[in-house]
């Protein structure tokens, strides 16, 4: 699903990994720019100075701008800070792309939308109520939540979350991670990579196991049950 061979980043460098379907991995930067870089990486966003991304058995420098953008639709990406259109309230940003993009029907995207909220343990009234909100003015869970609930509309192979967590208490943080659990149990071949600056959040990531990728100096990866 995701395959690293010898990267070489502006702020990481990484031997090799390999993180199959079926897993979720946690990704632990050390900056907010090294996990930045990560993403951009996996979303094609941006090539590493030498080595090979595969994703979902592609490479990713193989692949001219049009298949980039038709891979890139397979996965789903969640963030507070990016991701998220800021002149538009969280209930549009929600359904942007899966109502704009993938001509989705209203109704299916509805009763998909009910099964995340419950998923994820929010009130389909307060989240409906949080809707109406921008990015600017919403909680962080309220974006964090936007965010993954846009990503997972799109009914995605493999979620991608950027620092989805910050500023957000810690039954808030298990909600998304069990709603993602949940995500991922609906069809295993799916596949999840959070990316996180700093390793404080890693063991609240323990649905069954974790992939765990540390992009600080010394290269390690293990995973853990």
């Amino acid at each position: 699903m995701i395959e690293l061979h010898e990267i070489e980043g502006a702020h990481f460098r990484l031997a090799e990994a390999a993180v199959p379907a079926g897993e979720f991995a946690a990704v632990v930067a050390p900056t907010v720019a090294c996990a930045r870089e990560f993403v951009d990486l996996l979303l094609g966003l941006a090539a590493p100075r030498g080595g090979t991304v595969r994703l979902l058995g592609q490479s990713l420098a193989a692949l001219d701008e049009r298949a980039r953008l038709a891979l890139r639709a397979r996965l789903g990406y969640a963030a507070q800070a990016d991701g998220l259109v800021s002149h538009l309230s969280l209930g549009e940003n929600i359904l942007l792309g899966a109502a704009y993009h993938r001509r989705a029907e209203a109704a299916a995207l509805d009763a998909r939308l009910r099964v995340l909220l419950g998923w994820c343990g929010w009130p389909e009234e307060e989240a409906r109520r949080a809707f109406k909100q921008t990015p600017e003015s919403a909680t962080p869970f309220e974006r964090a939540g936007a965010a993954w609930l846009r990503a997972l509309l799109g009914d995605p192979e493999l979620l991608i979350c950027e620092d989805l967590f910050s500023g957000l208490a810690p039954d808030r943080r298990r909600r998304l991670i069990h709603a993602s659990v949940a995500f991922q149990a609906e069809d295993p071949a799916r596949g999840s990579a959070f990316v996180l600056v700093g390793d404080r959040l890693v063991e609240e990531l323990q649905p069954t196991s974790v992939f765990y990728l540390s992009l600080r100096g010394d290269f390690r990866a293990e995973s853990s049950a």
